[in-house]
Formats: structure tokens, sequence, C-alpha cells
């Protein structure tokens, strides 16, 4: 909260450009990952869930806030996003820099000559 309008100004652009981050990396990584055919369904289906998630966390930020103070709530939510991104990278082979377990050695199916 600010008593000065200019820095609320500045403060409100801050949140649109992270809003038009978030809204150009999720249409981005859709496009690179998905094939023409189910692009406009997926699109579909992301803009929804990111506005249920904007919903979500206007509920439960309060809460948290009330419950944790304001610093504690930022850390909860923080460790949070660092454990689901660690997780998602350690799912996804494909993520640069990913770590994947060791596959275990198959036995080809080929004769050897």
């Amino acid at each position: 909260m600010t008593r000065w309008p200019a820095v609320a100004i500045v403060l409100t652009g801050l949140t649109g450009m992270g809003a038009l981050l978030v809204e150009i990396l999720t249409e981005t990584s859709l496009q690179r990952t998905l094939d023409e055919e189910v692009f406009g369904r997926a699109y579909g289906l992301a803009l929804p869930a990111s506005l249920a998630g904007i919903v979500a966390g206007s509920l439960i930020a309060p809460v948290l806030a009330a419950a944790l103070g304001g610093s504690g709530a930022l850390i909860a939510v923080g460790g949070a996003f660092v454990a689901y991104a660690v997780v998602v990278l350690r799912a996804n082979p494909d993520v640069p820099g990913a770590v994947t377990p060791p596959r275990p050695a198959v036995a080809s199916a080929v004769p050897a000559r």
C-alpha cells in the first residue's frame, strides 16, 4: 500500500508487465511443444486455468498472510514454487539441465552378429 499516486502507478505497471510476461511465456511454450492441431485446444484450456489460478491465489493469499504474516506467506509460496519446479524438472527428461534417474540397461532384441 502506498500513499503516493506516482508509486501506485509504477507498481500497477510492474504488475501488468509481469502478467504480460507470463502470457508470452505460456503461449510460446505451448507453441514450441505442441502440434498445430492441438495448440488451439490447449491454449483454450490454459487461459481459463490461468484465471482460475488467479482466483485461487486471491482466496488463499489473505488466509496465508493472516496465519503466517506477510514474510512467512511469501516464503511459503516461494518454497512451494521451488518444490514444484524441482519435481517438474526431475520428471521431464527433455528439459536441458534436468536431473533424470539412470535408465536400466535393457537387453537388445536384435541378435549380435
